[in-house]
């Protein structure tokens, strides 16, 4: 009897001991479904409130290979000629050449007799992409988003009489003159603050590389590089001038 009394003690602790594994299995078991829920949650949190980035990464009015921008979209006449200005926001030639030409061109481009295509190139940064040049093109990009690209474009040609770009000149000022205001305001300054142009920008540049294009400024009309020095000094002759160039080729 003592025997039997025995075993039965001993079976009794052994099952006891088998329901407290059991039982530290399943609470792990529970603690680590709980930490893999609780994970996907946080994930899931995290995904769904996270702030949203910028989609916009391409201006409204690039070129469909994406290596300029249009200052006049859907105004130039059937046949009209393609003028193309590759240029540099830092470079002293180019803002010479906009403060002699510039006008004109852009009433050419108005009066639809031209396509008048912007190719802003940044190599005076020498590949600083924080550099001024990648800072003024991004802000250049950035306004056509707002629908004021030519007449910011020429704001910054116009501000380099006054000394270096700065983010204030690029982010506040010129957007107050060219009338940037309210949510339009918000969305220019962000576009410019995240550097969402910036892929476009860079792109732009390695494609005028490409097209062979290492000097600004540079003009070419349907796609034929102009010698500068035979622009006519009289600017009511460059309608003229381009018509000609235009049908030489």
């Amino acid at each position: 009897m003592a025997n039997a009394s025995r075993r039965e003690r001993l079976r009794a602790a052994q099952e006891a001991q088998r329901r407290s594994r059991r039982a530290r299995m399943i609470a792990a078991i529970g603690v680590a479904v709980g930490a893999v829920a609780a994970i996907a949650v946080m994930i899931w949190l995290s995904v769904g409130n996270a702030p949203s980035q910028p989609t916009a990464n391409r201006p409204p009015n690039a070129t469909a290979n994406g290596d300029g921008i249009a200052v006049n979209p859907g105004k130039a006449k059937p046949g009209a000629p393609v003028v193309g200005l590759y240029l540099d926001y830092l470079c002293s030639h180019c803002v010479q050449f906009e403060e002699k030409y510039g006008f004109t061109l852009n009433q050419l481009a108005n009066d639809g007799d031209i396509e008048l295509i912007n190719h802003t190139k940044v190599f005076l940064d020498r590949g600083d992409a924080a550099g001024l040049s990648h800072r003024a093109a991004v802000a250049a990009a950035c306004s056509d988003v707002a629908g004021v690209y030519k007449a910011y474009h020429q704001n910054i040609f116009a501000a380099a009489f006054n000394g270096q770009y700065t983010d204030q000149l690029l982010r506040v000022t010129l957007p107050q003159q060219t009338g940037i205001t309210g949510a339009a305001l918000t969305e220019f300054q962000s576009c410019y603050d995240n550097r969402s142009m910036l892929g476009f920008v860079q792109g732009v540049e390695e494609a005028s590389a490409k097209a062979g294009v290492t000097a600004t400024p540079t003009m070419k009309v349907n796609g034929k590089t102009i010698d500068l020095a035979t622009l006519p000094d009289d600017v009511n002759q460059l309608r003229q001038f381009i018509a000609d160039a235009a049908k030489a080729q």
